[in-house]
């Protein structure tokens, strides 16, 4: 038994504080994960976004061509008549508040299991600017 009473209340008061410091650095490191979770989820589906925008950018393109030119394109895996290096650029491509590049490159399938297309699209963010 602790023989001082001014200690005893001294002790005490370490004692909560410590578990209370404890509690607030539990807290914390649960809202800063949430924090991070949550902020990587956003960026993802806001990449995916702007993906998909310039996918139906591509579509479009290639939905304007004539039966017998999508055929021959896709045999050789060409995007368009005047694209540099066989890629699109959907350039201007807007989310919330922030307007992307995004470069859309066709070539070979190398993957020896995809016999049935010939061809695949790569789709890359280039940049991201403020929109004026």
């Amino acid at each position: 038994m602790l023989l001082n009473k001014r200690g005893a209340a001294l002790l005490q008061v370490l004692i909560v504080t410590a578990i209370l410091a404890g509690m607030s650095t539990m807290i914390l490191r649960l809202t800063l994960s949430r924090q991070l979770t949550s902020r990587k989820t956003r960026h993802t589906v806001s990449a995916q976004s702007v993906i998909e925008s310039c996918m139906a950018e591509v579509n479009t393109l290639w939905a304007a061509k004539t039966p017998e030119v999508y055929a021959q394109d896709l045999k050789t895996c060409k995007m368009c008549a005047n694209c540099e290096d066989n890629i699109y650029t959907c350039a201007n491509v807007a989310l919330d508040t922030q307007s992307y590049v995004v470069k859309a490159k066709m070539e070979q399938n190398t993957d020896a299991n995809s016999a049935s297309s010939p061809c695949r699209i790569t789709y890359t963010i280039v940049d991201a600017m403020d929109k004026l």
